[in-house]
């Protein structure tokens, strides 16, 4: 409850200010390959004219319960067509040390940003298969949900914020009802010339049904860090170049026995337009 509250005061914060229409956001991609923030995915699509290809990494480093430290790898692409249109796709290449043979997930999903509106608003959703090739234990997820993202100034600083509602629904188990929110500063943009955002996102929901480190099981998961915006180089501002470092789960401090907790997550984002 205290992280519900803590994530909704920012949102009503952001919420109470004007638009900043001169400023783009940074298209950077979620831990499961669509564009957004770390779990929360935005009304964004990776490029919004032409066509785009976008490929990232992250890892979360973290120590399970009775085990060593370990670190999964996340692979993944996003493709943007007719302004409006994302597909993603990701693997999750989890430890078998900690997390048993065949413990890795594909994670696909579709993102349509709607048309003619006034602020951007996305409709989306994922399929999980989850424990690739383990005998009696592989399993699916499908989320589907809305987001909406409204672009505003604080104390002059450009920030965007992001509401996410949806239902996960889950093989031989009950559905979820999703809410997860969303929130993109742009750090001191007259000296920094847009280079360094502020993230911080919070669901009830994490990248996937069977994540690793930034778990949101019976509670909610609270992910906080910065992202370098590498496009903003004059060399480089054709393309799509963001790099991250974050706290994943950061209110969590120690594994529940579910290979979920606070974790340390780093990760990359290069993607063109075609």
């Amino acid at each position: 409850m205290k992280k519900l509250c803590i994530a909704v005061l920012i949102g009503l914060a952001a919420f109470s200010l004007p638009l900043a229409a001169q400023d783009k956001p940074l298209n950077a991609m979620s831990l499961n390959g669509v564009t957004g923030i770390y779990v929360v995915p935005t009304a964004h699509i990776g490029f919004s004219e032409g066509l785009g290809l976008n490929a990232g990494y992250h890892t979360n480093i973290f120590k399970p319960l009775g085990g060593d430290t370990e670190m999964n790898h996340l692979v993944k692409a996003n493709f943007s067509f007719l302004q409006m249109f994302e597909v993603a796709a990701a693997f999750d290449f989890q430890p078998e040390e900690a997390q048993g043979e065949n413990p890795n997930d594909f994670l696909t999903g579709i993102k349509v940003q709607l048309p003619f509106l006034a602020i951007p608003v996305a409709l989306g959703g994922n399929l999980q298969y989850l424990n690739i090739g383990r005998d009696n234990t592989d399993h699916w997820a499908f989320q589907v949900y809305g987001a909406v993202t409204y672009e505003a100034d604080i104390f002059t600083w450009p920030a965007a914020t992001t509401l996410v509602a949806g239902h996960t629904f889950y093989e031989n188990s009950e559905s979820n009802i999703d809410f997860g929110m969303g929130f993109d500063l742009i750090v001191l943009p007259k000296y920094l010339r847009h280079f360094l955002h502020l993230l911080i996102d919070y669901a009830n929901f994490s990248y996937s049904f069977d994540p690793w480190g930034a778990g949101a099981w019976y509670r909610g998961v609270l992910n906080a860090g910065l992202r370098a915006d590498l496009g903003q180089i004059p060399a480089l501002n054709k393309f799509t170049f963001a790099v991250d470092i974050y706290v994943a789960d950061a209110f969590d401090d120690k594994d529940t026995g579910r290979g979920e907790g606070r974790a340390l997550g780093m990760g990359v984002t290069f993607g063109m337009q075609f």
